[in-house]
């Protein structure tokens, strides 16, 4: 059984470095902070994590 199916949500942390599993409580609790990304379509998913366009301009320097 996936964790998914268990309850557990993806979530991302504010400085989208890092992405775990978390069970309900625990992300409650522990990591209100952190963006529920479970049910996010690939396309939100990579705009969320990608520079703005803006920024893109400054790390190809």
């Amino acid at each position: 059984m996936h964790l998914k199916d268990q309850g557990f949500k993806f979530c991302i942390s504010p400085d989208k470095r890092q992405g775990q599993w978390l069970h309900p409580i625990v992300f409650k609790v522990m990591h209100p902070d952190w963006t529920d990304v479970t049910e996010w379509p690939t396309e939100k998913l990579v705009a969320y994590l990608m520079p703005e366009p803006q920024q893109q301009v400054l790390f190809a320097a």
